[in-house]
C-alpha cells in the first residue's frame, strides 16, 4: 500500500496491547502520529515500542499539529481525534484509522477517507499479512475491543472464514 495513514491513539493502543503493530506495518507507506496521539498514548503506557514496532516496515512520522481545524473544533472531539482529522485535511488523499463514533462521523462529513482497527486487520488479511482474522480479532477483543457480534459475523462472512448462516444463529 503507497499511502500515508493518520493514526488515533485507541487503534494504536489495541493494536499495542495485541502485538499487531508489526504485522500491520506494511499496510502504509508512512504512518503520521499526531502529538496529540502521542500524548493520549503516553498517559496510559510508553509509546516508543509501540512505535518502533509500527516502524518496522514503514515510516513513523510525529506530527505537531498548532492549530485545529475550525470545522473539526466545532465538533468538540478529543486532542488525539481532532488532531487526526485536521492533518487529514491539511494532506489530501491521507486516510485516518479511528474507532470514534463521532471522529468517525466528522470523517465522513468531511469526505475523509477512514478505516477502523478492525479494516486494518480485513485489510491485513487480504493483503496476505494474517491467515486467518477470527483469533486476530478475539485478541483484540482480549485485549479490550468492542464488537457487536453481528457485525463479527458479517466480518467472518466477508472474508470466508464464517458462514452466511451464523449470523442467524447469533
Amino acid at each position: 500500500m503507497n499511502r500515508n495513514l493518520v493514526i488515533n491513539a485507541s487503534p494504536i493502543i489495541l493494536l499495542g496491547k495485541a502485538d499487531l503493530l508489526k504485522t500491520i506495518s506494511p499496510l502504509a507507506k508512512t504512518w503520521i502520529i499526531p502529538n496529540g496521539v502521542i500524548h493520549e498514548v503516553q498517559a496510559k503506557r510508553p509509546i516508543d515500542p509501540y512505535l518502533s514496532d509500527l516502524a518496522s516496515n514503514s515510516e513513523v512520522v510525529r506530527q505537531t499539529v498548532l492549530n485545529i481545524h475550525s470545522s473539526i473544533a466545532a465538533w468538540d472531539l478529543g486532542r488525539g481525534e481532532s488532531e487526526v482529522l485536521t492533518l487529514a485535511l491539511e494532506k489530501p488523499r491521507t486516510r485516518v484509522v479511528l474507532d470514534d463514533l463521532q471522529a468517525r462521523k466528522c470523517a465522513e462529513l468531511f469526505k475523509i477517507p477512514l478505516i477502523g482497527t478492525l479494516g486494518l486487520v480485513v485489510l491485513a488479511k487480504r493483503k496476505g499479512l494474517v491467515p486467518l482474522i477470527k483469533p486476530v480479532i478475539e485478541c483484540l477483543i482480549t485485549v479490550g475491543l468492542y464488537i457487536n457480534s453481528a457485525i463479527l459475523t458479517r466480518i467472518l462472512v466477508g472474508v470466508g472464514e464464517a458462514d452466511q448462516r451464523d449470523n442467524e444463529k447469533s
